[in-house]
């Protein structure tokens, strides 16, 4: 841990709000998934499916992300966050927004798609602006503030589209042209989710996993290479190229797969070792996805579900009950008296309530990409995800609790 700045860390209590958020939306999906049953699988465009991609993006990817930015810029990145008092009228109005979109996607009710917007992308716009301003302002490594900048510029650009279809979707302006929505999804996961997990993993993947450190050349290559990728995407809305070569954009998450397995193979310190599973699963999922995009017979929902259901989850659950215990551990150092010793990292979050934690989410992941394939398995794979996340829930109370019960036994 060392090089980190801890006296920089904003409240734990500021980031942790997010962390908590993204499990419980996670456990929501799972009970949508459980009631809607097999009409949330069998198209990509149903208002069932619709509901379950954006509880899944926003409500967990989302949250997840950025409660994990609140607390890596200022302690990992060197750039402090401006304006920390607005981030809990930030998440209020992000969670707002999603809960009232999602009630605009499965009722069609035009009525809530203008709060629903301005909620949503008014608190990503504020947060990305803010959070580029410290990434600007910073003085950690410049790949890594770099890469931050590129993913909340994606972001602003994921948001941008999306209130576009939001608008086409309700009548305000004319129908999205062909490809928006595909668009929108290749800046949301490639740019902004996936930009953001290797901007970060530059440094996580070595504190936390033990592995090398990636070079500077191999990080810029990265990044350049997916801002062409994004490029792509535009051109094939513009009728630049033609419209199937978006599937050529599944090739990072091959890359960063790939990537992640041979980092871990050739780690020389091997580490937190649920960790290393969780990320070894959803990189496995990402891989499946990248080769099944290649094939055109394959649908989409398959695809949607290996990425934005169980592969980035998996890498994001790994990481937000990672962060949990670093937060506990910073409020147990904040709150007791000096001269009291603080039980290290790995103890704080119960190593059994890890891997039960990931043996659930391994097991509902697979019963969801198999319901993906035989729609008839809906129902019981929305309970297990909900199980577990509702397990994931709990061992991050657990271990937040510790702060309290280590501050009153201090008093």
């Amino acid at each position: 841990m060392s090089g980190l700045a801890f006296a920089s860390a904003p409240r734990p209590s500021l980031p942790m709000r997010f962390l908590v958020a993204a499990l419980a939306w996670g456990a929501v999906a799972g009970l949508w998934l459980a009631w809607q049953g097999e009409i949330a699988l069998l198209s990509r465009w149903t208002p069932a499916t619709l509901v379950l991609v954006h509880v899944f993006a926003l409500g967990l990817l989302g949250n997840a992300m950025l409660g994990s930015l609140v607390q890596f810029l200022p302690v990992a990145a060197g750039s402090p966050l401006p304006g920390t008092r607005v981030v809990p009228w930030l998440h209020a109005a992000f969670n707002a927004g999603l809960a009232l979109l999602l009630a605009t996607l499965a009722a069609s009710s035009h009525a809530l798609a203008l709060p629903a917007g301005g909620l949503l992308d008014g608190s990503l716009a504020i947060f990305a602006l803010l959070a580029l301003v410290a990434v600007i302002r910073g003085k950690g490594a410049r790949v890594v503030r770099e890469g931050i900048g590129l993913a909340l510029l994606a972001l602003i650009a994921t948001a941008a589209l999306g209130l576009l279809l939001l608008a086409a979707r309700t009548g305000w302006r004319g129908p999205a042209a062909a490809g928006m929505v595909d668009v929108h999804a290749a800046f949301g996961v490639i740019g902004w989710v996936l930009g953001l997990l290797a901007a970060v993993g530059g440094v996580t993947l070595p504190m936390l996993q033990g592995t090398r450190t990636l070079p500077v050349p191999a990080l810029r290559t990265w990044q350049i290479a997916s801002m062409l990728t994004l490029g792509i995407s535009v051109a094939t809305l513009a009728d630049v190229v033609p419209g199937s070569a978006w599937r050529l954009a599944a090739w990072p998450l091959a890359a960063f797969a790939l990537t992640v397995y041979v980092l871990q193979a050739r780690a020389p310190h091997r580490r937190n070792p649920v960790l290393r599973r969780f990320w070894q699963a959803g990189c496995a999922c990402l891989f499946a996805a990248s080769l099944l995009a290649l094939r055109p017979d394959v649908p989409l929902v398959p695809l949607g579900v290996l990425v934005l259901g169980v592969g980035l989850p998996l890498l994001v659950v790994g990481m937000a009950l990672e962060i949990t215990a670093f937060l506990t551990w910073i409020a147990l150092r904040q709150r007791v008296p000096r001269g009291v010793r603080v039980p290290g990292v790995g103890s704080l979050f119960e190593e059994a309530d890890r891997r039960r934690a990931f043996v659930l989410h391994a097991v509902a992941g697979a019963w969801l990409v198999a319901a993906a394939f035989a729609p008839a398995l809906a129902r019981s794979a929305g309970l297990a995800i909900a199980l577990a996340y509702a397990v994931s829930l709990h061992g991050q109370w657990r271990c937040w609790r510790q702060a309290a019960t280590w501050r009153r036994a201090g008093d």
